[in-house]
């Protein structure tokens, strides 16, 4: 919000005396706050104490009838009518006063106190929808800290903008040379104008020089990009310190009051939104790992196939023609001494043979190794070597192929853990708590490269 007071104050002095040169001087005594100001304040002032909006707003306008450069003249009826009446307005006052809105936590909450902060005076629909797509540029621009790694134009477009756009349906394709010294009062023709100006700029106070120095309504035009810029690059201490000033106490009660509660509201959004997200993920990563990885058809495990009858003849090394060798190189080999019952040893001797095409897995056991292998690719996954030894059977030496990568399995650790799942799962053992080991496994490696 504070974003939006500064471009006010800025382009203040700029109203009537429009200037093309970026590098003029940002804060002169000329500079104050004018009507931008008043209408933010009066709207956060309503937000932050669940007062009506249009109250509220007709308030403030009452206590300072005379802001640099005046009220617009349908505004200034509304402000002096004792009973004030909205009147079809779709002026870009409605879309520079709604920055403290974008700032509340809720998308829905977020429009529903747009619109009744806007349809008091600018009830056009053109006017709805540019403040509309101003507060729901500030909100999702505002999520993106924290859920994007970088923010340049791209991410600006397609994070922070996207929806505003195509909600409003607004071309931000601007040719300078129709918008330059061109003051245009409407939502129409200021917030796409405002919104080209972010994707164009690289910092707050750049984003304020280029929305000035267009020539245009410099004081409104400020304060939306303002307001939007805010959100994206913070402002810089001094400029928060050297715009204060110019705010009446009252004012900058309700400044430090919002900016107590938006803090709040941004931190706990952007970690919620994160966590929400990330375990999203997760889950969608999970139920994916386990219909790829799991032994036999998924669907039987989900209720959704009967279960396939049992083989009566052993799986050899010739019933999978595509079934390749382990390979020399990308190995690990774990020495191991797991051992085997006897009544897992005749299990494992039966191997696995894939009974749909869901199932992943042939499987078959010789006079030494026990082979899993990929049953779409051929793909030797595991390589276990086993002894016998007074009737004792032993797997002491484990080979996991590497490229079990490609399927998600997430390092040895998780390669070893779902190998003994696998042989949980044939042998009637324990196969969901194998399972829950692997992905405990997988887990501990993937939080570890997340942070």
């Amino acid at each position: 919000m504070l974003g939006a007071i500064i471009g006010d104050i800025v382009g203040s002095r700029f109203e009537f005396n429009p200037t093309n040169d970026y590098n003029f001087e940002l804060f002169t005594p000329e500079c104050s706050f004018t009507d931008d100001t008043i209408c933010t304040i009066a709207v956060a002032d309503a937000m932050l104490h669940h007062k009506d909006y249009g109250q509220t707003i007709h308030e403030w306008c009452r206590r300072y009838p005379n802001p640099m450069g005046g009220y617009g003249g349908s505004f200034r009826k509304w402000v002096m009518s004792d009973y004030p009446q909205p009147y079809n307005s779709f002026g870009n006052g409605a879309a520079m006063r709604v920055s403290a809105l974008g700032w509340l936590p809720n998308a829905i909450g977020a429009s529903y106190a747009v619109e009744k902060a806007t349809e008091c005076t600018h009830n056009h629909p053109e006017g709805i929808k540019g403040a509309m797509t101003v507060a729901r540029a500030i909100h999702d621009c505002l999520q993106m800290h924290g859920l994007v790694d970088h923010i340049n134009r791209d991410t600006i477009l397609e994070e922070g903008l996207k929806t505003a756009l195509e909600y409003s349906g607004y071309d931000i394709n601007i040719d300078i040379n129709k918008v330059q010294n061109r003051f245009d009062e409407t939502c129409q023709g200021t917030v796409p104008v405002a919104l080209w100006i972010i994707t164009e700029s690289h910092s707050f106070e750049d984003a304020i020089r280029k929305a000035v120095s267009l020539g245009a309504d410099a004081d409104t035009l400020g304060a939306i990009v303002g307001g939007i810029a805010e959100a994206i690059w913070g402002i810089p201490e001094w400029m928060k310190k050297k715009a204060i000033k110019y705010l009446p106490d009252e004012m900058r009660e309700i400044l430090n009051e919002f900016r107590k509660t938006s803090v709040w509201h941004l931190t706990k959004t952007v970690k919620e939104e994160q966590a929400k997200q990330e375990a999203e993920e997760l889950d969608q990563f999970m139920a994916i790992m386990f219909w790829k990885l799991s032994l036999g058809n998924p669907n039987v495990a989900m209720g959704l196939a009967p279960s396939p009858e049992q083989p009566s003849t052993p799986a050899t090394a010739d019933m999978w023609p595509d079934a390749e060798k382990m390979p020399k190189k990308d190995i690990t080999s774990y020495k191991l001494n797991m051992s085997l019952t006897l009544e897992q040893v005749a299990k494992l001797r039966m191997g696995h043979i894939p009974a749909a095409q869901e199932d992943h897995w042939f499987m078959y056991m010789d006079g030494q190794y026990i082979r899993y292998y990929r049953s779409w690719t051929g793909m030797c996954a595991f390589e276990a070597h086993y002894i016998c030894a007074d009737g004792t059977y032993t797997i002491d030496i484990l080979r996991i192929n590497h490229q079990l990568a490609e399927f998600g399995v997430n390092g040895d650790q998780a390669g070893l853990a779902l190998f003994k799942y696998l042989i949980a799962a044939e042998t009637g053992e324990d196969a969901e708590q194998a399972w829950q080991d692997y992905l405990a496994a997988w887990t501990k490696l993937y939080l570890k490269y997340k942070k």
